[in-house]
């Protein structure tokens, strides 16, 4: 048994070293001593309790996920602009892309003996292989077979301190830039007429495959409007005066006439009006007429043309002098009627207006005796042969443009 003071000096040090573990809460069995592994035993469960990691509240570990999301997104958006700002200050014109199968020009470069003496024609090829834009390949001679892709290039030096470099592509017009090359060494020269040459063949290749431009309609001509307008639709006034041979009768017949027409595919259908008389010293007669004529019109020019047609026309006869008139006494008046062709020609004026000479030969259908105040008598017949000359105007109904 221990004593009562080793008892106390026990349940000391048990409350002192242990105070939250259950072994402290036991009871020490009757003759046995205590030992240091439960000492080692607390301390190691205190060590590991301050090393294990202290657990944030979720609020906090939330809080902390939203900012870095924050930051990481601008950075992100960034990037692509960094990106596009750097391609774009990177890009390079670049020649248009060839189509598909289509072969790629060919460079022929050559140089006159005064350029060859100022840069190395060797030198320029190298450099203008390497600066030549894709679609373009350089040629392994100056000259070669005729072709149509096929870019020629020319150096010459016509002044001591200038280069000239022609480019022609396809046939087209020659182009000509001038470098100054004065006070240059021979590779720097050579350079600059590489980089030039390269410019000019990829603007000629630009432009070679640029849409073009349709052309604008061209206008036509007067000769080309006269020729159009000779089958359209068109009105005409003419108005002249008119003379007549009848072989029976007043031999001799004078006045005007008027005729409205529509001309329609060269053909042209009128309705004429004449008023006729005898002149003074023979037997009066006065002859007013309506009737109805077509003719076709030839074109010799663009200014003149023929007709040819037929006519036909019914006629009031006033016989003032005569005694009878159709076998009845004291009749002055009776009708008639006549049919003919027509043939005329006419010239252009100016404009719309044109001049006309017609000549209708014909014979009078219905003769008209008659018996004069003498005793004699006589007879409205026989053959009919007209002249006339008038003045005509038209007017088209669709002008053409």
């Amino acid at each position: 048994m221990w004593s009562r003071t080793t008892r106390k000096r026990q349940f000391r040090w048990q409350r002192g070293m242990w105070p939250s573990t259950p072994m402290a809460r036991a009871t020490m069995p009757s003759g046995s001593s205590p030992a240091r592994k439960p000492a080692q035993r607390t301390g190691l469960c205190r060590l590991r309790s301050a090393r294990s990691p202290r657990r944030e509240p979720p609020a906090l570990a939330l809080a902390a996920f939203v900012l870095l999301l924050g930051a990481a997104l601008p950075a992100a958006a960034a990037e692509p602009r960094a990106v596009v700002a750097i391609t774009g200050r990177a890009a390079a014109p670049v020649a248009p892309r060839l189509p598909e199968g289509a072969a790629p020009i060919e460079v022929r470069v050559a140089l006159s003996r005064g350029a060859s003496e100022e840069v190395s024609s060797v030198r320029v090829r190298r450099l203008l292989e390497i600066e030549l834009p894709d679609g373009a390949a350089l040629a392994a001679e100056p000259v070669g077979p005729l072709g149509d892709r096929v870019a020629s290039v020319w150096v010459d030096r016509p002044t001591a301190a200038r280069l000239e470099i022609q480019v022609r592509l396809d046939g087209r017009a020659v182009v000509r830039r001038q470098i100054a090359v004065s006070g240059l060494t021979s590779d720097v020269a050579a350079r600059l007429v590489a980089i030039a040459a390269s410019e000019m063949i990829l603007a000629e290749m630009r432009r070679a495959r640029a849409p073009r431009r349709p052309p604008s309609p061209r206008r036509p001509t007067q000769d080309e409007i006269e020729l159009a307008s000779r089958d359209l639709d068109t009105l005409s006034v003419s108005a002249g005066p008119y003379g007549a041979i009848v072989s029976g009768g007043p031999r001799v017949l004078g006045g005007a006439g008027l005729a409205l027409g529509l001309r329609r595919l060269r053909l042209t259908e009128s309705l004429f009006a004449r008023l006729l008389a005898a002149p003074s010293g023979g037997e009066p007669l006065r002859w007013i007429e309506a009737g109805f004529s077509g003719d076709y019109r030839f074109w010799l020019a663009a200014s003149w043309r023929l007709s040819i047609g037929a006519n036909a026309s019914v006629a009031s006869i006033r016989l003032p002098a005569a005694a009878s008139v159709d076998g009845i006494a004291g009749e002055r008046d009776t009708w008639s009627a006549r049919a003919g062709l027509g043939l005329g020609v006419e010239t252009r004026l100016g404009g719309p207006v044109w001049l006309g000479l017609t000549l209708d030969p014909g014979i009078v259908l219905r003769p008209a005796p008659y018996e004069g105040a003498r005793g004699k008598a006589g007879a409205v017949e026989g053959a009919w042969l007209g002249v006339g000359l008038s003045l005509s105007t038209e007017r088209r109904s669709a002008p053409p443009r």
